[in-house]
């Protein structure tokens, strides 16, 4: 009796071992879509998609036209020529405030009309201004922001762009573009989202647009390559 069930046991091991390998796939839910591209599936390439377009959306980052001003040299110059820059601006309706930073920290936000005047800027350019750069050794730059009225259509343009709702950010970046006609981020940002939808002609009108606006700078060498590979 022993010998019989050892016997039975090689047996049952034996048909085991040579039961047939499943084929990829069997046993999944029926309807369930099979892996492409090497075992990637469906929701991998949406995901990949939609990450595309958020990076193009990152490229249309809204450029606030900006200044660096040395105020070792004196305040008085320095703030001269950031009060006529902002009286400028303000003459052509596109901006509302200016931002200042130094060493890539903002230390504040000033509306563009005091400024421009010279009134609310001026207690501030020779008081605290003084005081951050008391201790400051060697060489001190400012950057100067001023804020265009569009940035905030084009930041929303670019959130919409993200999301994928194309239409709408087409609109938001319209809105912009009509305060600012050469605003190079809504530029590039309607042209990415036209890019998108398939209007490669029309893409290709505010891509070099954008470069035109901005020759030299991000948005303009973003634009070039969309134009290259277009």
């Amino acid at each position: 009796m022993a010998e019989a069930k050892s016997r039975r046991r090689k047996v049952t091991r034996k048909v085991r071992q040579e039961r047939p390998r499943e084929e990829p796939g069997a046993g999944a839910p029926r309807g369930a879509q099979p892996p492409v591209n090497g075992g990637t599936d469906w929701s991998e390439l949406a995901d990949r998609a939609a990450k595309k377009v958020r990076e193009f959306a990152d490229k249309a980052k809204p450029a606030a036209e900006r200044m660096a001003v040395d105020v070792t040299e004196g305040l008085d110059e320095a703030f001269a020529k950031v009060s006529q820059q902002a009286r400028d601006l303000m003459a052509k309706g596109q901006h509302t405030r200016v931002r200042i930073k130094f060493r890539g920290k903002q230390i504040a936000e000033l509306p563009i009309a005091g400024v421009a005047a010279a009134e609310v800027a001026t207690f501030w350019w020779f008081g605290p201004l003084r005081v951050v750069l008391a201790h400051v050794v060697g060489k001190a730059i400012l950057d100067v922001e001023f804020v265009s009225n569009a940035d905030h259509h084009v930041a929303q343009g670019r959130k919409l762009l993200g999301d994928g709702e194309l239409e709408k950010a087409v609109s938001e970046f319209d809105k912009a573009l009509s305060m600012d006609r050469r605003h190079a981020g809504a530029l590039l940002g309607k042209a990415i989202a036209l890019k998108l939808k398939g209007d490669k002609t029309a893409a290709r009108q505010f891509f070099e647009s954008a470069e035109d606006a901005d020759p030299r700078g991000d948005v303009g060498r973003e634009a070039r390559r969309h134009l290259d590979n277009l």
